[in-house]
């Protein structure tokens, strides 16, 4: 028996007028997007009395409080795509997917996609490594005549090339496929909160990017991708995870294809942007060795084509200016070959304690400006003259030097970790510019390569005998910069806080200058936190470079092993 909701009249006095049927709708309780999940769901109004709303009391409706609009959090540590539970009352016809479905109260919803993957996806690579970098953005240089047209990225079949369980998906996501759906509420759910160096009420891993996604089919499709790539790290399950975010990846490329094919970067929407630095951010979760310059610099180049971070409208340039700066410079310490170089970086302030960067906004900076000493090795004054103004600054650099505008939910806990992080880029900078130095002097004591049958000339046979010039006087010695930053790492317990997750640069370069066991020891403990409680895939990669550097014979530098390796290390 199915009761109506119309509002039940009350009896009036002969002399007082009845109202209509409008009247007392409008009477009625108000309806608010705050309601109890249940009057949500049946999309009625919800008086919102606590701890049950009358209105699920009368209809005898048990009453779901109004906690998440999730009806179960994923745990990422459980095998979640062999777990399904059917509908108790209602069979569900595949028949046409737009239906709209009615569930009973102790009817639960599970977003968990359970069937197995399509098998044409089972061998695909997880990024096309093997296609032509250049191919994956084709520019049009040209101005067009799209103009302010609205670009509609046609999505590739209901769910894909995926088979998944039949559900009853939510009607507040009703255009989404089910595992739009899952990986959504996964990235909803935890997904923000290990992503970010900083989590805060306002992070806009949820609160800028969700909303532009709900509505952009190929931006949801780049969250999608970076979502599932996270679940897979974290999962026990991570083949099927991993496969989906293969298919997200591939079909984002697909979606910004078309759109570039209408549009001149200039005039590009700003979803096809975000969804480039999702991608970027993609392969950095993935933990990727190649391909994610590529994307770095079609973000640049978008960038740049708009006239730079500070020509971006104000909610663009806040989620995008701190990721754009910290990917950007931590590229150009060992990515300089295929970075595109950008004059205007440097000028980009950030006026909110990002998300990314903290307080190390500066010391990212002047770490690519170390990275950048090898191109005045041939004018030793200029050298002199950058090293100094290098150590100047890190010598005077403080966090409290800038004062940014702080999110709101920060907590004093969420600022010394901020600053412990911070203090440990610093030294961390000092190791590199030491490092640095080191591996200039001795290119620039190597005598020239010349023919195995061509003596060399006596004086040049002379010069080959002397000892490489002495490094700049640095304020900081190498010794003193490693013992304070592995004495950070000691006395924080880099447990689950996000901010912990920004030490991967600042861990690796300590490894890379660490000869003592036990000092690698900690090292390694700690990038495994690190990757245990984050699930970011470049902290493996970190990990395996050092154990090729620590079981390697001699003193090769890092960035020569990369060479040889032909990695593009991310350190970001």
């Amino acid at each position: 028996m199915t009761v109506s909701n119309t509002a039940i009249m009350v009896q009036q006095p002969s002399s007082a007028q009845t109202p209509t049927r409008r009247r007392c709708r409008r009477e009625g309780a108000k309806w608010t997007r705050s309601g109890c999940l249940t009057c949500k769901r049946r999309r009625k109004r919800c008086d919102e009395a606590k701890p049950c709303c009358h209105s699920c009391a009368r209809l005898g409706l048990k009453c779901e409080g109004y906690g998440s609009m999730w009806a179960e959090p994923l745990d990422p540590s459980a095998n979640v795509f062999s777990q399904f539970r059917a509908s108790k009352r209602r069979r569900v016809s595949t028949a046409s997917s737009s239906t709209s479905f009615s569930r009973g109260p102790e009817e639960e919803l599970w977003l968990c996609p359970s069937s197995p993957v399509s098998s044409s996806l089972s061998t695909a690579p997880t990024t096309p490594a093997d296609s032509d970098n250049n191919s994956l953005y084709s520019w049009n240089n040209e101005d067009n005549e799209y103009g302010d047209v609205q670009v509609t990225i046609p999505d590739i079949d209901a769910c894909g090339t995926l088979t998944v369980a039949p559900p009853i998906p939510s009607r507040y996501f009703s255009h989404l496929s089910h595992h739009d759906t899952h990986y959504l509420q996964y990235h909803t759910e935890l997904g923000s909160k290990l992503l970010a160096n900083l989590e805060s009420i306002d992070n806009p891993l949820r609160s800028f990017l969700i909303p532009r996604a709900l509505s952009s089919p190929l931006l949801m499709k780049a969250l999608c991708a970076v979502s599932a790539t996270h679940f897979a790290n974290r999962s026990r399950d991570k083949q099927e995870a991993q496969t989906a975010a293969t298919d997200y990846y591939v079909r984002t490329l697909s979606g910004l294809q078309l759109t570039i094919a209408k549009y001149s970067p200039r005039s590009l929407p700003d979803e096809a942007i975000l969804a480039v630095a999702m991608l970027c951010k993609y392969e950095i979760v993935r933990g990727s060795v190649q391909q994610w310059t590529v994307h770095l610099n079609a973000l640049q180049e978008l960038i740049m084509a708009r006239g730079g971070v500070d020509a971006l409208n104000d909610d663009m340039r806040e989620f995008l200016s701190g990721f754009y700066v910290y990917a950007y410079n931590m590229a150009r310490i060992n990515n300089r070959k295929h970075i595109n170089y950008d004059l205007n970086i440097g000028n980009v302030k950030i006026s909110k304690l990002d998300i990314y960067i903290g307080y190390a906004e500066d010391l990212i900076k002047i770490c690519a400006r170390i990275a950048d000493l090898p191109t005045l090795s041939e004018d030793p004054v200029a050298l002199d003259l950058e090293v100094h103004s290098i150590d100047t600054s890190l010598r005077d650099w403080a966090p409290t030097n800038t004062t940014y505008i702080i999110p709101r939910g920060i907590t004093e806990s969420n600022l010394v970790r901020l600053r412990m992080v911070a203090n440990c880029f610093r030294d961390a900078a000092y190791l590199y510019l030491h490092s640095t130095l080191e591996r200039l002097n001795q290119g620039m004591a190597s005598p020239p390569s010349l023919p195995l049958a061509t003596p060399l000339p006596l004086a040049l046979q002379a010069s080959s005998k002397l000892v490489p010039a002495p490094s700049p006087s640095i304020s900081l010695p190498r010794s003193t910069a490693l013992h304070q930053l592995l004495s950070r790492i000691r006395a924080f317990p880099l447990d689950e806080h996000c901010e912990y997750s920004a030490l991967t640069f600042p861990l690796f370069i300590a490894g890379c200058e660490s000869r003592d066991p036990s000092d690698q020891e900690l090292i390694i403990q700690s990038l495994n936190k690190l990757e245990a409680n984050f699930g970011i895939g470049n902290v493996r990669r970190a990990k395996e470079m050092l154990s090729i550097l620590w079981a390697g014979e001699g003193d090769v530098h890092w960035l020569d092993m990369l060479e040889r390796l032909q990695w593009d290390l991310i350190l970001a």
